[in-house]
């Protein structure tokens, strides 16, 4: 057995290592816009924690992608994350702990797992192994960007909440029947 084209798999390192970088990045730069998509983080601790992880992640793919074995390195690693990631968003959106918005993440990381194994391990090379690695790679980095870009773009078109004022909160609050 083989492991997939070594440049087929710099490229899907490199893609995927982007990817889990600006997945972490973006609760850490602008955690207003990730709410508004996923909902509120009841725990701060832990979404700092995984988005660290993510970006940590990230950066190890894309700079292992640069090794002699670090191709395979950064394949174990993305796939661990995006299998934990991928699990943990079906498990956590049915039972209402998460928004449905989780199941895009989780359909990106299931692209990913794809991604991976459509040119990680062969009997014998196959000619055109390193072209389907580079198109599963950016199909996968694609389906990223067009998610991401679909849900900015929904949060900036909202129109921004009405805040109500404290005296407008105290009139509702001392009478009920105003409402």
């Amino acid at each position: 057995m083989t492991t997939q084209d070594d440049r087929g798999a710099v490229v899907l390192a490199r893609a995927h290592g982007l990817f889990n970088i600006a997945g972490g990045l973006w609760p850490l730069l602008h955690l207003t816009s990730f709410e508004k998509v996923f909902g509120p983080t009841t725990d701060p601790r832990l979404r700092r924690t995984v988005t660290g992880l993510l970006v940590g992640i990230g950066w190890t793919q894309v700079r292992a992608a640069a090794t002699p074995d670090g191709a395979g390195q950064a394949r174990r690693l993305g796939m661990a994350t995006a299998a934990t990631i991928l699990t943990a968003d079906l498990l956590r959106v049915p039972t209402g702990r998460i928004r449905p918005a989780f199941l895009l993440d989780a359909a990106a990381q299931a692209l990913w797992l794809r991604a991976w194994r459509a040119g990680a391990v062969r009997p014998e090379p196959r000619a055109g192994g390193r072209a389907r690695s580079v198109v599963a790679a950016a199909a996968a980095l694609a389906a990223g960007c067009a998610t991401g870009g679909v849900l900015a773009s929904r949060v900036l078109r909202r129109p921004p909440e009405q805040e109500v004022s404290e005296l407008t909160r105290a009139r509702y609050l001392r009478h009920p029947a105003a409402r």
